[in-house]
């Protein structure tokens, strides 16, 4: 197979061209790819054979080419790539995916701001300045170690939508007027990203007790419920002194569980 070419922007890298590359490598993975930082020629641009990433100030998928400097509107280019290699839906439940966007086109400080996330130290990952001073100065070395980056972030979206398809199909509980979700499972993936994606998101979660037969009983931050007030009854295993997670000994009935729960409950 020929080896096809990848065209980026010299200079500074960013997380932007990082993470494009990254997807196009492992989606692409039995391909050969050289990638050079320059700017791209006319033939290029015009040549769909040819991945022009972040540069060239043309958007046109269907020539391969992705940038989003010429429309301050248009997402950044890992978005943009992830959307043409049908990643979107998967890729866009990951929690830093639209923040990452922000900070590419406004800025650190103001995507912080944006998001409530502080200050713009949020952004200084040391992992992040590493991989992508790595990607600048030793370019053809460091494709292996994108590929395997864009592969894990793809498997780690798709597991992450597994899990909040899951959980929208839980059961939706009431207790003493606080909003619960119990579901018949040991994984607790894709909670805090559900979570975000729904109006009337649930304070207490029940789920499977990883290494036990009981349930494991949780609640969010700010919610008035204290598991410590169940540590001496019979059918707690564990109550953690907190209070923001208890253990059942037994998988005990849904009518059982609300009952409990509700001795949480601060009134």
């Amino acid at each position: 197979m020929k080896e096809q070419f990848i065209i980026t922007h010299p200079g500074s890298a960013h997380f932007d061209e990082v993470a494009a590359i990254s997807l196009i490598l492992a989606v692409n993975n039995t391909r050969k790819f050289k990638v050079e930082r320059r700017e791209p020629d006319i033939t290029e641009l015009e040549d769909p054979e040819v991945w022009v990433v972040d540069v060239g100030d043309r958007l046109e998928p269907e020539k391969l080419n992705f940038d989003h400097h010429q429309n301050a509107d248009c997402p950044a280019s890992f978005h943009l790539v992830a959307e043409y290699l049908g990643l979107k839906e998967s890729m866009s439940v990951l929690p830093w995916w639209e923040f990452k966007d922000k900070v590419d086109r406004i800025g650190a400080e103001r995507a912080s701001r944006e998001f409530n996330a502080g200050d713009d130290l949020v952004n200084k990952n040391p992992v992040e300045t590493w991989l992508t001073d790595f990607f600048a100065s030793e370019t053809e070395i460091s494709l292996e170690t994108l590929k395997s980056f864009g592969t894990h972030i793809i498997d780690n979206a798709r597991t992450l939508k597994k899990q909040i398809d899951y959980w929208k199909t839980s059961t939706r509980l009431m207790i003493s007027g606080i909003p619960a979700m119990m579901g018949d499972t040991r994984e607790s993936a894709g909670l805090e990203e559900f979570r975000r994606l729904v109006k009337a998101p649930p304070d207490i979660v029940i789920s499977m007790d990883r290494r036990g037969e009981g349930w494991r009983l949780f609640r969010y931050e700010g919610t008035p419920v204290d598991f410590s007030r169940l540590a001496s009854l019979p059918e707690i295993e564990f109550a953690h002194k907190s209070g923001f997670m208890a253990k059942t000994k037994e998988k005990l009935n849904t009518e059982a569980l609300v009952s409990l729960i509700s001795k949480a409950i601060i009134k």
